[in-house]
């Protein structure tokens, strides 16, 4: 069943993931992005911390450099959700957002750099004191400049559609805003990283409903498109243990 948190402002942000669109990449860094996307797949916690550690040397005065190590720190967060490793998610989440902010600075253009921040910025909220207060405008903030550098950004619209499924009504939350933006940054891109997460966050909102025959059809969508990926089992298995 879907978790819901109540404090105010506060949303629980599940990792979302594409590639980095429009970043240069030679031969070599599409093999690193691809082998870390198949660790976050793994939930290999190892594997994503040695390549954080490579990415970080060669982050130095380069704004694409921290980008990439910001998404590896995003990818990182979801393999510590898959582990139910609090401690773990808020390390990477905080360095995550480090990584994304000095990105931002050299690039203030960089889309993908404010959404990472706002990404990051929102899965810290469930793990402070006041996170929704702390974190929760910075959050949206971050994401709204995403989507105005670039509207298609579909990591950027889950993103801002979680935050909207969360939030309570009197700090902005819509959960009908929230399914259309899900639904935007499936139709953005229907066989992409974004997209698959789309699907996992409307099968939990059907479950959450007690819609389970709705949430397998969007679960086993999402698998469709990454038969491997540890968070969409998890919650494929959640649905096939509920009772409705």
């Amino acid at each position: 069943m879907i978790a819901k948190i109540c404090i105010a402002g506060c949303y629980l942000l599940t990792v979302l993931f594409a590639p980095i669109s429009g970043l240069p990449m030679n031969a070599n860094g599409s093999r690193v992005i691809a082998q870390a996307r198949e660790a976050r797949d793994r939930g290999d916690v190892q594997a994503l911390q040695s390549m954080i550690a490579s990415v970080q040397g060669q982050a130095s005065g380069s704004g694409q450099a921290y980008i990439r190590l910001a998404l590896f720190e995003d990818w990182l967060c979801e393999a510590a959700r898959v582990h139910q490793d609090n401690r773990l998610l808020k390390e990477a989440a905080e360095a995550g957002v480090a990584a994304a902010r000095k990105a931002a600075r050299l690039d203030p253009d960089s889309s993908q750099a404010q959404w990472l921040a706002g990404d990051m910025l929102g899965q810290l909220i469930p793990l402070v004191f006041a996170g929704g207060m702390r974190y929760g405008p910075q959050s949206n903030r971050e994401v709204e400049k995403a989507l105005q550098l670039d509207p298609k950004n579909a990591n950027a619209c889950v993103t801002r559609a979680v935050a909207y499924y969360f939030s309570p009504a009197m700090f902005g939350g819509d959960k009908q805003k929230a399914v259309e933006f899900l639904h935007k940054a499936i139709d953005l891109d229907p066989s992409s990283d974004a997209a698959a997460t789309a699907h996992v966050w409307l099968a939990r909102a059907d479950l959450a409903q007690g819609r389970k025959r709705e949430a397998l059809q969007e679960i086993q969508a999402a698998l469709k498109i990454d038969p491997d990926r540890a968070l969409a089992r998890q919650v494929k298995q959640q649905i096939a243990g509920a009772d409705h």
